[in-house]
């Protein structure tokens, strides 16, 4: 069975592609274009550190299988395998952006673009950090649909094609992976989880509009709304599979009341 990183290291794009896509693009857009590559390279690293490994390596059980060998489950280490590979990919692409587009990449987009990637970098024990990749994996997907509706970078449509064919599958481990972490909610730990929960999706909203006020710089035409009940319906559905649904819906009233708010502030 191929893994991930073999698959995305066989991405090649012509040259005569490439090209046509230089002559085509305002240099606004290509600016635009560089930014959301950067986005994504501080992003994806980020997300490297939610998921506590080394605690779910120590919790798992082994399983004793016919032959009489204890196998010990590597569904933690395969993720994070994948995770790596991901954030790589992006920075191969950044890389390659750079090398081949040198003046659309000299503007520095604003120190803000990077919000994102400090709010997932950011938190106080496991609980925390499992609560933030429930809300990694509803953003990020979120924007990356926003990215590939809007940009025609011919590496960044084939590179998130190849990483789409992954994502249902991974996004559904990640999900399952974090329910662990969190265990039983209740309590203390389910009031604990909620207040995250709130906040680190709060803040994902307002972390990601340096982004899309990037893209409108460059000429393309964002709509916000759709991105932000997108992001409100992925949470949703994370959120039915938890244990303590019933109390965490509430979170999606309070991010609906945003959504529309902000919304309505930014619709022409």
């Amino acid at each position: 069975m191929r893994r991930l990183h073999e698959e995305i290291r066989e991405i090649r794009v012509p040259s005569e592609v490439l090209a046509r896509w230089a002559l085509e693009t305002p240099v606004a857009a290509q600016e635009a274009t560089g930014a959301a590559l950067a986005f994504l390279v501080h992003a994806e690293h980020a997300a490297t550190t939610l998921l506590p490994v080394p605690t779910l390596l120590r919790s798992e059980q082994a399983i004793l299988d016919p032959d009489g060998f204890l196998r010990h489950p590597r569904g933690a280490v395969e993720h994070f395998r994948q995770r790596a590979d991901r954030a790589i990919a992006w920075m191969d692409l950044f890389i390659f952006f750079r090398e081949r587009f040198p003046a659309a990449a000299q503007r520095q987009p604003p120190e803000a673009l990077y919000n994102i990637a400090q709010l997932l970098g950011s938190h106080g024990d496991d609980l925390e950090a499992a609560a933030d990749l429930l809300v990694r994996e509803c953003a990020m997907a979120e924007v990356e649909e926003v990215l590939a509706r809007t940009l025609t970078y011919p590496p960044l449509q084939a590179l998130m094609q190849s990483l789409r064919e992954h994502d249902a599958q991974r996004s559904a481990e990640a999900r399952r992976l974090a329910a662990s972490v969190l265990g039983d909610l209740s309590g203390a730990s389910l009031w604990k989880v909620r207040t995250r929960l709130v906040t680190t999706a709060t803040r994902a909203l307002l972390a990601s509009k340096p982004l899309l006020d990037e893209l409108e710089r460059g000429g393309f035409k964002i709509d916000r709304t759709r991105a932000a009940r997108g992001f409100a319906r992925r949470m949703e559905e994370a959120l039915s599979e938890l244990p303590g649904a019933p109390v965490l819906q509430s979170i999606l009233r309070q991010l609906g009341g945003s959504v529309d708010g902000d919304a309505s502030r930014q619709s022409p």
